[in-house]
């Protein structure tokens, strides 16, 4: 049985803090060391951290949080469902936030993707983004440390 096409449709909408208990709940089943909702709650509080979120009806299908100092963002977190990857969830956010962003003033946006995180890094490669340098250790896992490529983008053509 199919849902009615309003149910599946993806919907974005800004991250406010009544989502802070969804959001940590899917963050922590897309990272080894989650963000707590209190986190996210805080983070919603301020308009220099705005965020993002993907609904499917009313579940939570993926988030994107940014930090925006002066002309820079940042993007500091970007998750999908794991039964939702590769659907479009990412690519959605990722080019809403970088419209929202740049409208802000930023002329730059950038992000830390671990080294072994191939799919993350070739989306970002899609959307123009490229390696500008390598931050060991960057990731405390439960394997270790684990480095992290710095990745770019300017935004002028947004």
């Amino acid at each position: 049985m199919h849902a009615p096409a309003e149910e599946s449709a993806l919907k974005l909408a800004p991250f406010v803090a009544k989502d802070a208990r969804a959001l940590a709940a899917l963050h922590s089943r897309c990272f080894p060391r989650p963000w707590k909702a209190e986190d996210f709650r805080r983070y919603a509080d301020m308009s220099t951290y705005p965020g993002l979120l993907a609904w499917i009806g009313p579940r939570l299908a993926g988030f994107l949080i940014v930090s925006i100092t002066a002309d820079e963002a940042e993007i500091l977190t970007l998750g999908t469902a794991s039964t939702l990857r590769r659907q479009g969830v990412a690519s959605a956010l990722l080019t809403r936030m970088m419209e929202n962003v740049a409208d802000l003033g930023a002329t730059v946006i950038f992000l830390e993707v671990s080294v072994r995180n191939d799919a993350a890094r070739a989306l970002y490669e899609r959307y123009g983004f490229v390696s500008e340098g390598l931050r060991r250790g960057y990731y405390d896992t439960p394997d270790g440390p684990e480095d992290a490529v710095v990745m770019k983008r300017a935004l002028r053509d947004v």
